[in-house]
């Protein structure tokens, strides 16, 4: 990401803080806990495209944002929430500025490739195919099954991965039966994570439908690209338009 770009983004994160800390969030737990731990998401996830997930302004924000105890004394936990947000906020304004004077080295600024989280309803040789085409167009596909949980429950290992990523790629193929119509619908995992992905990439996410196969009505809506398990042509067509115009490939220029 250039620097621009990430001092933009991270500007947005430091404007919204501050809109919270008008609002007076810290005052209600209830609200503090919901609005404070929102933000914290987004920025990490806005540190982790600009810096990556191992880097060490990630972590130092991390340790900077520390959620408060739901109980104890009003007035203790009161002042633990101004504190956690302005430490929050301190240590995001450093980074920015840092950034500003420094900019983003070459090791952090694009050193890794791009990562795409993938929502599958299980094996099959259409994700197998998936898999190698990614991996070949310098991408890391991301299956959560694939993944170490290091003790994590399935849920909150799917949020811990999905934070990692920069898009996600609906393969939805046969799966359950429609009660009411008789047709084909993903399983219901991958309609769950449809929804986690929208939250998280709202304009970063390829719909790939199987031949014979129906989205409910609520995801039909979304531009989507049918494959079939013999031919993915224009699946692939597809992500790669879509990876282009997210910013995460760049086509290349025919030699001559």
């Amino acid at each position: 990401m250039r620097n621009k770009k990430a001092i933009e983004l991270l500007r947005e994160k430091a404007t919204e803080f501050v809109k919270l800390l008008n609002e007076g969030v810290f005052r209600s737990s209830v609200t503090y806990h919901y609005r404070f731990r929102r933000w914290c998401s987004e920025t990490e996830y806005a540190l982790i495209q600009v810096f990556g997930e191992d880097s060490r302004e990630l972590k130092r924000f991390l340790n900077a944002a520390e959620l408060p105890p739901l109980k104890g004394n009003p007035d203790q936990l009161s002042q633990h929430r101004v504190k956690s947000m302005v430490r929050a906020s301190a240590e995001l304004d450093a980074i920015l500025s840092s950034i500003e004077r420094y900019g983003i080295t070459e090791k952090q600024n694009g050193a890794a490739p791009p990562k795409a989280f993938i929502a599958h309803g299980g094996e099959s040789p259409a994700r197998d195919k998936l898999e190698d085409f990614l991996v070949a167009l310098g991408v890391t596909p991301i299956i959560v099954e694939e993944q170490p949980s290091e003790g994590r429950s399935k849920d909150k290992n799917v949020e811990h991965y999905l934070k990692q990523c920069d898009c996600a790629i609906i393969l939805a193929t046969k799966g359950d039966v429609d009660g009411r119509t008789g047709e084909f619908i993903p399983r219901g995992n991958i309609l769950n994570e449809i929804g986690r992905c929208q939250e998280i990439f709202p304009n970063r996410m390829v719909y790939l439908l199987e031949e014979g196969v129906k989205f409910p009505t609520n995801i039909d809506e979304k531009v989507w690209e049918r494959f079939t398990e013999e031919s993915m042509d224009k699946a692939f067509i597809k992500i790669a338009k879509e990876f282009c115009a997210f910013g995460l490939i760049r086509p290349i220029k025919p030699v001559g």
